[in-house]
């Protein structure tokens, strides 16, 4: 087991890196829970506030996966989906868009590859899951390459 308050790990937790997530998500308290669930299950997180600061953060910072809502400041979160499926580099983080519109309302961002969704207000647990399917999808889908 282990142990999450110590900063130093074995060689072999060394060697095994933990998936990077970028939250995109202009509510604080939104933004600070969400990163306390995925940084106890074991992943590194980033976080962004607006849309502008997250696509500097997918360019250099090159995440795994991207919790993405859709209403921001600066840079909406569609606009930054579009971004994000535009770029060359690969592979291209997975998306688990989070948002309080309707599926109905959201239909365009799911044109533009969203892995999976979750609509607001959300429980942790379903969180945790999409991510780690769009993860999971992620490690299937470049190994079949």
């Amino acid at each position: 087991m282990v142990d999450l308050a110590s900063d130093s790990l074995s060689p072999t937790q060394q060697a095994v890196p933990h998936p990077t997530v970028l939250i995109v998500e202009d509510e604080a308290r939104t933004a600070e829970a969400v990163a306390l669930c995925l940084r106890h299950a074991g992943y590194t997180v980033l976080t962004a506030q607006d849309g502008l600061t997250a696509w500097r953060a997918v360019e250099e910072k090159r995440p795994d996966a991207v919790v993405l809502d859709l209403n921001l400041p600066v840079l909406s979160g569609f606009r930054l989906m579009q971004l994000i499926r535009r770029t060359n580099a690969q592979p291209q983080p997975r998306v688990v868009v989070t948002t309080g519109y309707s599926f109905q309302e959201a239909r365009d961002v799911v044109k533009l590859g969203v892995d999976a969704f979750v609509e607001k207000p959300f429980d942790p647990d379903t969180l945790l899951r999409a991510v780690r399917f769009v993860l999971a999808k992620g490690r299937s889908a470049s190994g079949s390459a």
